[in-house]
């Protein structure tokens, strides 16, 4: 132990000999912490931004709808009328107050608008407006005019693309021709379905979210009146729910379903509702990951190269300590213990750095915006703002990462302590 002892004192005072190397080093394996810190918290931060606007854009953190409609898409896929009760029943308990910050039913078509000008093909969702503004983004989003609202029997918001094709205005008028559905439980009047209906619909507000998908197709209208179009009174597509935190969407999943079993009901969370998504964040993950090692290796190798140099210029010192009667292995122990005390000095470094720098963009935020000046939507679909979000696990997970790599790269150097060849190593020049 006293032998230990003594060995980890001769490191530590070996290490202040060279000061500034000392600190360059230090400063260099801290730098790589507070890189890997800030930015796995901006990846974590920049995805639970984009988890909670694409979620309010699509399918809500858990969606309520009829057995493979996720597959097929048809509009004909309604949810049984008991799945939707019993869905909603469960959403409103008092256990799921804390968890559920929304909900909304949607029914959901296609159909074909006309206006004067020109016509295009949309996608029609009947909404309850003042349902769908807890749970989508679309509200926030309007640039003229004003969302629909509940006592509003009739009206439509439109994305801004669709408007300036159809060269329309708030308060335009449009004719809107859809299909009538055929639930499943009427026979149905021929191979394709209902007949053709049309409406004459006014504009209320339009809508600008920056995604072209939405802007250039997407209309909503309230749901009483979508369903009298249709012909499907007290029928929904979807139930979209969203939650207070994206985690819980498994756990609210499983229990939706333990509650719609035997029914022809699929109750997905958003991961599986949007695999497209999911794949996303996985691609963006595997990036960082790659970028972070590469990071860790260039400063690695720059250790490496501190430490190894030092151990060559102490070839005379590491003879002498042999010819006083110094193992191999204490002589290997004595290096892992320098670097051991440089790694923790460069840790602490580390953290003090990247968590201040955490603590910044966890409050400022990464600021984006003048990327968006030129290149970006004129209504970004994502805050061009990040902030960081880091949990203790990351940092946990992050100094371990660096301690190990530092304690690998000290193996090499402490070998070839080890095995000084104390002649050569004595020979004086």
């Amino acid at each position: 132990m006293m032998g230990i002892l003594l060995l980890a004192k001769i490191g530590w005072r070996n290490l202040w000999r060279n000061p500034r190397g000392t600190l360059l080093t230090a400063l260099a394996l801290g730098l790589g912490l507070t890189l890997l810190l800030v930015s796995l918290g901006l990846l974590d931060g920049g995805h639970e931004q984009t988890i909670a606007s694409a979620v309010r854009l699509g399918t809500g953190d858990v969606v309520v709808e009829a057995q493979g409609y996720q597959d097929a898409g048809s509009p004909k896929s309604l949810l049984p009328p008991g799945a939707a009760a019993i869905a909603e029943a469960f959403l409103h308990a008092d256990s799921m107050k804390r968890v559920v910050r929304g909900m909304s039913p949607r029914l959901l078509a296609s159909g074909l608008l006309s206006s004067a000008i020109n016509a295009d093909g949309v996608r029609i969702m009947g909404v309850i407006p003042q349902q769908e503004r807890a749970v989508s983004l679309i509200p926030q989003r309007i640039v003229e005019g004003a969302y629909l609202n509940d006592d509003q029997r009739t009206g439509a918001v439109i994305g801004a693309a669709l408007a300036r094709k159809l060269a329309v205005k708030v308060g335009a008028k449009l004719v809107l021709m859809t299909q009538m559905l055929q639930p499943p439980d009427t026979e149905a009047t021929g191979a394709d379905g209902g007949e053709m209906q049309s409406a004459l619909i006014r504009v209320s507000g339009i809508f600008r979210t920056g995604v072209q998908a939405i802007d250039a197709h997407l209309i909503q209208l309230p749901l009483p009146q979508v369903q009298g179009l249709l012909g499907g009174p007290d029928r929904v597509t979807q139930i979209v729910v969203l939650l207070g935190r994206e985690d819980d969407s498994p756990m609210v999943a499983r229990e939706l379903r333990k509650r719609v079993t035997g029914l022809p009901v699929e109750v997905l969370p958003w991961r599986e509702a949007m695999p497209e998504l999911a794949q996303l964040f996985l691609l963006d993950d595997a990036f960082n990951y790659v970028m972070n090692g590469v990071v860790l290796a260039v400063v690695g190798l720059g250790i490496l190269n501190t430490i190894l140099m030092r151990v060559l210029e102490r070839r005379y010192e590491f003879g002498l300590f042999s010819a006083l009667g110094l193992r191999p292995v204490q002589l290997a122990v004595m290096v892992i213990g320098e670097s051991l005390a440089l790694t923790t000095i460069s840790l602490a470094l580390g953290l003090v750095l990247g968590l201040g720098a955490e603590y910044y963009f966890a409050n400022h935020g990464l600021d984006l915006r003048w990327f968006f000046k030129s290149s970006g939507p004129t209504a970004p679909v994502f805050d061009p703002i990040i902030y960081a979000r880091l949990s203790l696990t990351r940092i946990a997970s992050s100094v371990f990462i660096v301690f190990l790599t530092a304690t690998a790269i000290s193996l090499y150097p402490a070998l070839k302590a080890a095995r000084t060849k104390l002649p050569d190593a004595l020979r004086v020049l």
